[in-house]
């Protein structure tokens, strides 16, 4: 049987945590059904992929749930890693439109022949690769960029992805429920309803509500780093009777 995995290359998120590198801020790797999918590759992922004994050849798809830097700024360096210069092309990215098009793209033009096929994400979207069910979800309220809900599905095998946004309670039915890994972009302790990032009190009420098997919180800001992510997640824990991980900068799960 195949061994299902992900890897934190990077762990931060918000502005102070991301540009000071208190975390690294270098994306995921899944590798699911023999498949290795690189999602939101933010400053240092092409360094933190060789750190962690990964090479970017062996990517077969991209996926950016938005276009803002902490997400995407390393996109164009792993692309160029991974393709030799646009060579050898990959399969497929998936990204929200204004992340690939418009009049402010994140990958550069030249850079784009490296790839065969983009696909735009968009609510409700069902897009299969090699035996992966890729899947977006609701889209998220958050300011200057498209926002999506993202899940990877298996025969057998279900990881949920909550990136950044403003919780609303579309939300809470907005996901796919019972994953065997959901994974919660996590910035502040308690809710601060003039910033468009969930707090633990909103993953509270998520995992309550979807009822995942085990849940990761990541993208830390200052605020979390603070109180402790590990009190943290053992809070969102007792509160939902969930086993609940804090990521940390290179760890791998097993999923």
């Amino acid at each position: 049987m195949l061994k299902d995995w992900i890897k934190f290359l990077g762990t931060a998120g918000g502005r102070v945590v991301v540009f000071r590198q208190l975390r690294h801020s270098g994306g995921m790797w899944l590798h699911l059904n023999d498949v290795n999918i690189l999602i939101d590759p933010g400053p240092g992922s092409l360094i933190r992929i060789f750190e962690n004994n990964l090479d970017p050849k062996d990517i077969d798809v991209f996926v950016l749930s938005h276009r803002h830097l902490d997400h995407v700024a390393d996109i164009n360096s792993v692309l160029e890693s991974a393709t030799e210069s646009t060579k050898n092309k990959k399969d497929l990215l998936i990204a929200p439109k204004d992340a690939v098009e418009g009049d402010d793209p994140v990958i550069l033009k030249y850079l784009k022949k490296g790839i065969k096929k983009f696909i735009h994400t968009q609510e409700n979207m069902e897009v299969e690769y090699k035996g992966v069910k890729i899947k977006s979800h609701i889209k998220h309220k958050h300011k200057g960029a498209d926002t999506y809900g993202l899940s990877f599905e298996t025969e057998n095998k279900k990881v949920v992805y909550v990136p950044c946004g403003k919780f609303f309670e579309g939300m809470l039915s907005g996901y796919p429920e019972n994953a065997d890994l959901m994974i919660f972009n996590t910035t502040f302790v308690k809710p601060k309803p003039a910033i468009d990032h969930l707090s633990a009190e909103d993953v509270i009420k998520l995992i309550n509500a979807l009822k995942p098997k085990k849940a990761v919180i990541t993208h830390f800001s200052v605020d979390i780093l603070k109180s402790n992510p590990n009190e943290v997640a053992k809070y969102i824990s007792e509160n939902t009777n969930t086993p609940v991980i804090p990521a940390a900068d290179g760890m791998k799960i097993t999923i």
